[in-house]
């Protein structure tokens, strides 16, 4: 059979006097107990420190210096295209395996205004041949460049050329430089009409 459940008095008369020590507690809690000291009621507040202003300082401007010339960097002659420069090199040289490059914005002396390829194939014609036919396409593309005929500007022309072992190695690329006589260009000579 089941058994009832029997609870005494004592536990609600201990619960009555528990439940009214909480809520007295939380009267005593107000919420100026949770303010700093310096804000609650009646608490001398301390005087704000005088704000001073200093003026404002400007900038001090530094100098602009200009830039500081860039060296020429050696380049490898495969690794030059349409448009570089370069400064002074041992043209007279029968083989030139690398060049000065350097920005067009720099003063230099060549540019290669003109790139491409001998239309030849087979055996290598010798360097007489190589080196006529690279003048001549050299002065065929020197008018597009600079806008008058080769032989009445003032401006010169040098052809960089493959090699026998160049050319045994499938090299067939001319580069096309120019430059003025006797001075450095800075820019281009792209449409000078010089």
């Amino acid at each position: 059979m089941l058994s009832e459940l029997r609870r005494s008095p004592y536990g609600r008369l201990v619960l009555g006097p528990v439940v009214v020590g909480a809520a007295l507690s939380l009267t005593a809690c107000s919420p100026e107990m949770l303010l700093p000291p310096a804000l609650r009621p009646g608490a001398e507040v301390a005087p704000s420190p005088d704000v001073v202003e200093t003026p404002a300082q400007t900038p001090e401007e530094t100098p602009v210096e200009s830039p500081v010339p860039m060296d020429p960097e050696d380049t490898d002659v495969f690794d030059i295209f349409l448009g570089d420069c370069l400064t002074e090199f041992g043209e007279n040289e029968d083989e030139i395996s690398s060049v000065p490059k350097i920005d067009c914005a720099e003063p230099h002396v060549y540019e290669v205004y003109h790139v491409e390829n001998i239309d030849e194939s087979g055996d290598y014609p010798g360097q007489d041949s190589v080196s006529t036919s690279s003048q001549e396409l050299c002065e065929a593309e020197f008018e597009n460049f600079v806008g008058v005929d080769y032989y009445s500007s003032a401006l010169y022309i040098l052809p960089l050329f493959p090699t026998a072992a160049g050319w045994d190695a499938g090299d067939r690329e001319v580069l096309c430089l120019i430059y003025e006589p006797d001075t450095d260009t800075s820019g281009t000579l792209a449409g000078s009409n010089r």
